[in-house]
């Protein structure tokens, strides 16, 4: 045997080392182990190693001008203010090389838009100055437009009012529901577009011109060239009149202009045109502007490429307005006219006034007729026909039978005070909407009596029986017998099957009925009781007809207590409970362990349960089980110097150490508790401490081998290895040493839990 010092060795013996590590003894050691597996190895410096020289001179002459750069390029980044530079010299050429690509649009368009909202909510009033150039102008044509309309229509209409022609167009106008200033201004208004020019408004230049086939010709360059100087001159000599002129009346001729932001298109009229015709001029110059926008923008003189503005110049000078005018004749006639008419609208007032009363009565007639109806006073005031009385809520609507009376709701005031009707039609109506009897059940009136036939559910039964009782004195009676019960097997089943849940024990029953079609039961339930649901189904009972809400408890009636004791106790087969009267009892033969177990579950029960009376028990005691525990502790198995096996001639022991491990397996299971052999294997001190520990490893492992063979459970053994680190004796002698050379045996008893 080697003496001589083993780093190795030291590493793997538990010592000092474990308790605190000294890093520079550890890193000595494995320099120790590494120079006796290659004793070339020289010692390694703690020192870190100095870079060479040439390796940097080799770096700079491969990389130096890269290097330079990345380091611009950091100065560059990383300071705010050159960054910016560097982007703005480039950021106009990258927007000009992608102006042409929709997709700056797109990335822009939101930012635009959120800048914009922000500027808005910071200052509103910055809005309102750029709009208000645009916006009064055309507020104020607009407004001049109305009043000028507004005006000719009054023109006309007096103009034609007390005239034989007026009287008839009154009359189209009371029949047809339109205004007599509109009838007025259909029959008269008679103009032609005679000429229209269309002129650039930046040079006065001529654009496109078009004329009607009767108008008269004149020089479209010297017209336009007059139009425009006309628009100049006001301009600029008002305040005021940026637009220029839009309206010029020039005898029997008028020259209506509507700007564009480009052209001017002027409209030469004969005779008198609406004032709508300001929109249409307006709608073709929006037109025009809207597809020839950019050459309007660019027009230098030529008219060459404006051929087909001539087809929207056409359109204007295409409206026209023509009515044939008729001789009007004086007033003779109508002052002729005038007594006949009186004595024809007296008449007209007087029936319409007979009528009226004729229909009013037959309305009250009506209402009296009605049930839930009582008038208490009728009549005429301040023009209007009053009635006053009292409405139940289920009456027929008063509004309803006025509108098909024909007289006038607008004349009519009512006054109703509600009340409780007990008529037996609105007693009916009341029963019907309170309560909705179901498909199968009508309800009628038979005299003074309201009868229900037909089937219906039990609840529907009781409701409708609650609902008799609560009707007033004075209402017809409610007679619900004839109600037949469609739930009447069911409610027998139902019946049968709450009857048994209270004989169950564990289940008390604290309320039990219906609600909303469903049948309800709440209680008490012991877990180990029967499973309510599983009764519901040997009832022939719907489970989704039923809701069952149980309160978890412990139930302390015998049969009981008898399930949780022998869930809990797991009493073995030679022991058996039984329930007598208040009391179980357990008869037969047990172990020690188990009757204590039993002793003190006896003792926790709680205060009126049952008792557990354990005096029939006989107590077999642990005796036998204890021998093979000490028998099996008493083995050895003896092992030759560096042997993993066992020494020769110890085949009788093995075979009787199986015996014993299978007889304490099986009394185990019996009382029904864990047991666990574990193989120690050991060796001697002679050797490396890790040779030593590997061999007493595979010495256990042969051991649990050999028992395996001989029908031992392997689930039953473990296995540990020991070294020399458990030595029955101190003694460095040959005998201690051949002791050590062994696999010992141990039993672990535990209770199951």
């Amino acid at each position: 045997m080697s003496t001589s010092f083993d780093p190795l060795e030291l590493l793997v013996r538990p010592g000092p080392l474990d308790a605190a590590i000294d890093r520079k003894t550890l890193a000595s050691l494995l320099l120790d182990v590494a120079r006796h597996v290659k004793p070339d190895i020289g010692a390694a410096s703690p020192e870190l190693p100095i870079t060479d020289v040439r390796l940097e001179q080799l770096r700079r002459v491969l990389l130096g001008r890269e290097i330079e750069i990345v380091a611009r390029l950091s100065e560059v980044v990383e300071d705010p203010e050159q960054l910016a530079h560097a982007v703005g010299r480039v950021l106009p050429t990258a927007f000009a090389e992608a102006i042409s690509d929709v997709r700056l649009g797109q990335v822009l368009a939101p930012a635009l838009e959120k800048a914009t909202q922000s500027s808005i909510r910071s200052d509103p009033q910055r809005l309102v100055n750029i709009l208000y150039p645009l916006i009064v102008p055309a507020m104020r044509k607009s407004i001049s437009e109305s009043i000028d309309s507004t005006f000719q229509s009054l023109n006309e209409s007096l103009k034609h009012s007390l005239t034989w022609r007026g009287v008839r167009w009154r009359w189209e106008a009371w029949r047809t529901g339109v205004p007599f200033a509109h009838v007025v201004l259909k029959h008269n208004l008679v103009y032609q577009v005679e000429h229209a020019f269309l002129i650039h408004r930046h040079t006065g230049l001529l654009i496109s011109h078009v004329a009607a086939e009767n108008a008269a010709s004149q020089d479209p360059q010297l017209v336009s060239s007059m139009l425009s100087a006309i628009q100049d001159f006001v301009r600029d000599s008002f305040t005021g009149a940026e637009q220029g002129v839009d309206t010029l009346r020039l005898g029997e001729f008028q020259l209506w202009s509507e700007p564009g932001p480009s052209a001017t298109l002027v409209a030469v009229i004969r005779g008198n045109p609406p004032e709508s015709l300001h929109e249409r001029l307006h709608n073709v110059v929006t037109r025009i502007h809207t597809e020839r926008h950019r050459a309007l923008e660019d027009f230098n003189g030529d008219s060459a490429g404006f051929g087909d503005i001539e087809a929207d110049l056409t359109q204007c000078v295409s409206l026209r307005q023509q009515a044939p005018l008729r001789a009007q004749r004086g007033f003779g006639l109508i002052f002729a006219l005038i007594p006949l008419l009186l004595l024809l609208a007296g008449g007209a007032w007087e029936f319409r006034r007979w009528q009226d009363a004729r229909r009013w009565e037959d309305y009250l007639a009506q209402l009296r007729l009605l049930p839930g109806i009582v008038i208490t006073e009728s009549g005429q005031r301040d023009g209007k026909f009053q009635v006053t009385g009292l409405r139940d809520p289920l009456a027929a609507d008063p509004r309803q039978v006025l509108n098909g009376s024909g007289v006038d709701p607008a004349r009519v005031a009512s006054h109703w005070s509600p009340y409780l009707a007990l008529d037996p039609q609105i007693t009916l109506r009341r029963l019907q909407e309170t309560l909705n009897p179901p498909h199968g059940v009508t309800l009628k009136v038979e005299g003074d009596r309201i009868v229900a036939e037909g089937a219906a559910s039990s609840s529907w039964r009781k409701r409708a029986h609650a609902v008799a009782q609560m009707l007033p004195e004075g209402m017809p009676a409610f007679d619900v017998s004839g109600v037949r019960n469609l739930e009447e097997q069911e409610e027998r089943r139902w019946n049968d099957y709450l009857a048994n849940l209270r004989s169950q024990p564990g289940i008390v029953i604290t309320k039990a009925g219906q609600h909303d079609g469903k049948f309800l039961v709440e209680g008490l339930r012991d877990p180990l009781a029967a499973d309510p649901r599983q009764l519901l189904s040997e009832a022939g009972i719907d489970p989704d007809r039923v809701e069952l809400r149980w309160t978890p408890f412990e139930g302390l009636d015998p049969q009981m207590v008898f399930k949780r004791l022998q869930t809990s106790l797991d009493p073995p087969p030679s022991v058996s409970l039984t329930v007598e009267g208040d009391r179980i009892i357990a008869e037969g033969s047990a172990p020690t362990l188990w009757l204590e177990r039993a002793g003190l579950a006896a003792r926790m029960l709680p205060a009126g349960a049952p008792r557990l009376d354990l005096s029939n028990i006989r107590d077999v005691g642990d005796g036998e089980l204890g021998k093979l525990r000490e028998a099996i502790h008493s083995h050895t198995i003896r092992f030759d110097q560096n042997e993993p096996l066992p020494a020769p001639g110890q085949d009788a022991l093995l075979d009787r150490i199986a015996s014993e491990l299978t007889g304490l397996a099986t009394l185990s299971s019996n009382m029904h508790l864990t047991t666990r052999v574990m193989l120690t294997g050991h060796a001697d001190a002679i050797g490396k401490g890790t040779f030593n520990l590997s061999l007493s490893l595979a010495r256990a492992e042969a051991v649990r081998a050999l028992l395996k063979k001989r029908g031992v459970n392997p689930d039953l053994l473990a296995i540990r290895g020991a070294g020399a680190l458990e030595p029955l004796e101190q003694e460095a002698s040959e005998t201690a040493r051949s002791a050590d050379r062994r696999v010992s045996f141990s039993v672990e008893i535990e209770r199951q839990p």
